[in-house]
């Protein structure tokens, strides 16, 4: 009867433990492992046991934590003391979710739901590297002097947004690449935004579609070619060469000016509505911050009403939104 009520209180109570054969997985790779249960004092029925794929995002100075996936793994079983089980693991990553960064990290959060018991848990962080397809794509802007920045990763509207800026022979010329990708079956679509140097501390944004099929990213040389393309094909139409005269690639013999146009399209903030971008990358960490920002800019209207500001001056704050008279 003792052993009983202290495993009520989850002392001497069931555990589990998951084991991932890596802690590291590309999305859309398969992520494998076992869960080591063992019984406590006493035989307990366990009703269910699951792991939630945990995803924390930093926006804006603020931390948010949503359910990436529940993944059940079984259900209405008993445990004898002392019993040790084990069994299998598997999850296959969608493509959907944002890759690892400083702004965005995962947990698998492991709960064992004990009946007339306090339920176990065990977390294990894991890492999302790229797909194969956008690392090449990272390789090739490598190759052309380009380094990642560190606030590169980040989750807005469109999803996750991977920034780089330039070492090599775009230095003065471009400030930075910024971009969305889509992996599609032919390749990976990338929406680019080139930022431009242009007159005496300005700039000027250009905006590119890229569609690098999978043959190409798996020829360093083709992909990093195509890249450059774009990137030139944008300094150019940004007119920016007449106010760098000086610079080493600002001249009518320079590479620049001398490769083909690429096959890429203007693409305008419009079109990330299009095109699937649901399933970009990062695309799910978008809607949900989307939502969960909106719920807290509720909550906090709320809390200005409750707090005995006017309901008309709320409405009409100079933000361009004019409530009209209230009925």
């Amino acid at each position: 009867m003792w052993k009983k009520f202290l495993s009520r209180l989850g002392i001497s109570a069931a555990k589990v433990d998951l084991v991932l054969h890596r802690s590291h997985v590309r999305l859309g790779e398969t992520l494998e492992g076992e869960f080591l249960l063992e019984g406590g004092s006493v035989a307990q029925h366990i009703r269910n046991l699951d792991v939630v794929l945990q995803l924390e995002v930093q926006a804006e100075g603020k931390a948010y934590r949503k359910t990436a996936a529940v993944i059940p793994v079984a259900s209405s079983f008993t445990i004898q003391p002392s019993e040790r089980k084990v069994l299998p693991f598997s999850y296959t990553l969608p493509h959907h979710l944002p890759i690892s960064r400083p702004t965005v990290r995962y947990t698998f959060v492991t709960r064992l739901d004990i009946a007339d018991g306090v339920d176990a848990y065990d977390q294990d962080a894991i890492h999302i590297l790229p797909p194969t397809a956008l690392d090449q794509v990272f390789s090739a802007l490598a190759a052309l002097g380009f380094r990642e920045k560190p606030a590169s990763g980040s989750i807005t509207p469109y999803g996750q947004e991977f920034s780089f800026f330039p070492t090599g022979e775009f230095q003065g010329i471009v400030q930075e690449v910024e971009f969305f990708a889509l992996v599609e079956g032919e390749g990976v679509r990338l929406y680019m935004e080139i930022d431009v140097r242009h007159g005496f501390g300005g700039e000027r944004e250009m905006k590119r579609e890229l569609l690098i099929t999978h043959e190409q990213l798996r020829d360093s040389a083709a992909a990093a070619r195509l890249l450059r393309e774009a990137i030139e094909e944008a300094v150019q139409a940004a007119g920016a060469f007449g106010q760098l005269s000086g610079h080493p690639l600002a001249t009518p013999h320079s590479p620049i000016y001398s490769h083909p146009v690429g096959h890429y399209s203007p693409v305008h903030h419009s079109h990330h509505g299009g095109h699937g971008w649901a399933g970009a990358i990062g695309g799910f960490a978008a809607g949900m911050l989307a939502g969960m920002v909106a719920e807290e800019l509720l909550d906090d209207a709320v809390d200005d009403v409750a707090d005995g500001l006017d309901v008309d001056d709320w409405f009409d704050g100079g933000d361009g939104f004019d409530g009209g008279d209230w009925l």
